[in-house]
């Protein structure tokens, strides 16, 4: 699925109607407007990682940037909010000259898991500046013994975990190269056109309502009412406007990995099936429910290659949709959970389901934040999952590039108000990297750690 495409490959441009020229600015489609407004409310980025071994400099990842900015014209973009004397219209991309900014951090000392501290608290924590642009920016941090990591952030109104890590893939090998003659002024867009753009034709917002079909058999009924299905309980209310994800990182390599995908061949489960039944055992463990009781856990998942036409990673934008899962707790056994799990979103996929949020957007999704607080309170109380697993599956990066070593490449997504705890899921370079993420205040730091060392060690047990 995660193939690397040719470098570069742009999206369809939008056109503006004079003469069919390319697009330089555009509205924000109902799915990128609703990011763009949750992401006011409380940070909503998603950040790739990678670690560096071998000489670097930042002048040669300075110039690399510029050469990543040139390739795609979304990060060279802010976002103008509506304008007074237009009523009616909605945020926009527009043209941004800037350049994408590198922070720079510099270690005395060994410091392993610095990055996660810095990911933690400030990449997940302070937004990108959109109104000035450009949508992104990096991080270098540099310790004894040119050990590097490099860390790139970008909004979600634009990113997924695939678009964050494929534009760090595409960043490192640019500064690997040598550096090219200086460019000349890069004009800007065009524009790709929105992700909605490319449903099928029957999923297309606006056509009707795609799910006409009997919900999935499975052990939840399909009219098990909304408030019989369990849910993570937040400890205590916290304003959406005051909400911050916190990070917690935790990884899966070697035999441990290789055993896990063995037994899930064996057990006719998928690894994503055995995760994300492994953190809704460990929420209803939590909550000390009783055997079978109901847990409804989120699945993020790629629409890339379902798509009009086929959408590769290197291509920006953010081409995911959610579905959940409600599945029944299994104390004793987490393989039937598992396979519930996989059965129950390839009929939900089958049914297009994955396309209706973006319908109810485009229908009933607020302008913006002045009018949000219905939308985004129904949600909360509403939602059909406050915790999710997002897992993009393997995800090839290299790891050698002239002198360099590589390792250690993942992403992590932040919550917003969309829920209370999560995890990004990332298998590459021989590791599974598997962040979980919270609520501060809402789920405290101790609670955090038992659920996600609940849910590693039950992945490991199931692959012995």
């Amino acid at each position: 699925m995660n193939a690397p495409s040719a470098p570069g490959t742009p999206g369809t441009p939008m056109k503006n109607g004079t003469g069919g020229q390319p697009a330089t600015s555009r509205e924000l489609s109902p799915g990128e407007r609703w990011y763009w407004i949750i992401d006011q409310l409380s940070t909503l980025n998603v950040c790739a990682r990678v670690r560096i071994e071998g000489e670097l400099s930042a002048r040669a990842l300075r110039t690399a940037l510029g050469a990543l900015q040139d390739r795609h014209p979304q990060l060279r973009t802010a976002i103008a909010g509506p304008a007074p004397q237009r009523p009616g219209d909605g945020p926009r991309f527009v043209p941004s000259d800037l350049p994408i900014p590198l922070r720079e951090v510099r270690l005395t000392g060994s410091e392993d898991a610095r990055w996660v501290s810095e990911v933690d608290g400030h990449e997940l924590a302070v937004p990108l500046d959109w109104g000035s642009g450009p949508l992104a920016r990096a991080v270098l941090i540099s310790g004894p013994g040119q050990v590097h990591d490099l860390v790139l952030t970008v909004p979600h109104c634009i990113a997924d975990g695939t678009t964050a890590l494929s534009l760090l893939r595409q960043w490192v090998g640019l500064a690997a190269a040598p550096p090219p003659p200086a460019p000349a002024a890069v004009a800007p867009g065009p524009v790709p056109e929105p992700f909605e753009a490319l449903f099928p034709e029957r999923f297309r917002v606006g056509a009707p309502a795609p799910s006409d079909g009997p919900a999935p058999d499975g052990p939840v009924s399909g009219d098990l009412a909304a408030d019989e299905v369990g849910r993570l309980r937040p400890e205590r209310f916290v304003p959406f406007g005051r909400r911050r994800t916190r990070m917690l990182h935790r990884f899966v390599e070697g035999d441990v990995l290789e055993g896990l995908t063995l037994a899930c061949k064996r057990e006719g489960a998928t690894l994503h099936g055995v995760l994300a039944a492994a953190v809704a055992r460990a929420v209803a463990r939590d909550a000390k429910a009783a055997p079978n009781a109901p847990f409804a856990v989120g699945s993020p998942l790629t629409l890339r290659e379902e798509l009009r036409r086929p959408v590769s990673e290197d291509e920006v934008g953010c081409f995911v949709s959610a579905l959940h899962s409600v599945v029944r707790y299994r104390p004793d056994d987490l393989w039937p959970m598992a396979r519930f799990i996989k059965d129950d979103l390839t009929a939900r996929k089958n049914l297009g389901e994955q396309y209706e949020v973006f319908h109810l957007l485009a229908a009933q999704g607020p302008a913006g934040v002045a009018d949000s607080e219905p939308f985004v309170g129904h949600f909360e109380e509403h939602g059909p999952f406050n915790f999710f697993v997002s897992n993009i599956g393997r995800f090839e990066f290299p790891t050698e590039l002239g002198a360099w070593r590589l390792s250690g490449a993942q992403f992590v997504g932040g919550i917003s108000v969309v829920g209370y705890f999560g995890s990004s899921v990332t298998t590459s370079q021989g590791r599974l990297s598997w962040n979980f993420t919270y609520i501060d205040g809402a789920v405290s730091p101790e609670r955090a750690e038992r659920l996600a060392d609940d849910s590693v060690a039950q992945v490991i047990a199931a692959g012995r």
